[in-house]
């Protein structure tokens, strides 16, 4: 029998703890579900939490961004209750507030890649914090579940009852990677899935 020991005991001497604030719950369990536990093994420990949208009669309400006044001090809230872990962000380019930092100036960036870095400078510059690293995916989250039709067919065709699988290659065949799926309101990857699989 070994020695009981309690959960803190168990963590390496050389470990490094990321808060990441992300923009709802699809992000919140991808982060939880399957990033945290693989960098776990690499002594990278995440918490995650949806940014704060409102406080009502002491309840906090979670997930969605509507401006980005309710972004900035969600995270530098985080960052002065845990200052030894660092802080960072998961939030999709689509559909990002037009008060973020850079916002306007990176309308006129054609490369989503490009106005992604723009973006991060902006927000990166504006919280000010060493222990602070942004990160602005430049597509919508859902985009990476095109990235094999097969599989999220068969896990919501049995949801639903139906196979959408010719739809959901027709789809993925006119982009050349599932993170271009990411064009408009109404063509987004959630949007055109929910209109799939509704």
């Amino acid at each position: 029998m070994g020695k009981e020991c309690t959960w803190w005991e168990a963590i390496p001497m050389s470990y490094v703890r990321v808060n990441i604030i992300v923009e709802g719950q699809t992000e919140e369990t991808f982060m939880r579900d399957v990033l945290a536990p693989e960098l776990a093994d690499s002594g990278i420990y995440i918490s995650a939490r949806c940014v704060e949208t409102t406080r009502k009669q002491h309840k906090i309400y979670r997930g969605g961004m509507t401006t980005f006044a309710k972004i900035k001090h969600d995270i530098q809230q985080w960052l002065s209750q845990d200052s030894a872990a660092y802080t960072s962000t998961m939030f999709d380019l689509y559909k990002l507030p037009n008060d973020f930092p850079n916002f306007a100036q990176s309308q006129n960036i054609k490369d989503p890649y490009q106005r992604v870095k723009s973006l991060e400078e902006g927000l990166k510059n504006t919280i000010a914090h060493s222990h602070f690293l942004p990160h602005i995916q430049p597509y919508e989250f859902e985009g990476l579940l095109f990235s094999d039709v097969e599989i999220i067919d068969q896990i919501l065709s049995s949801v639903q009852g139906v196979s959408q699988i010719a739809k959901l290659k027709t789809i993925r065949g006119q982009f050349k990677t599932p993170e271009e799926i990411n064009n408009s309101e109404e063509t987004a990857p959630s949007k055109r899935l929910l209109k799939l699989y509704p």
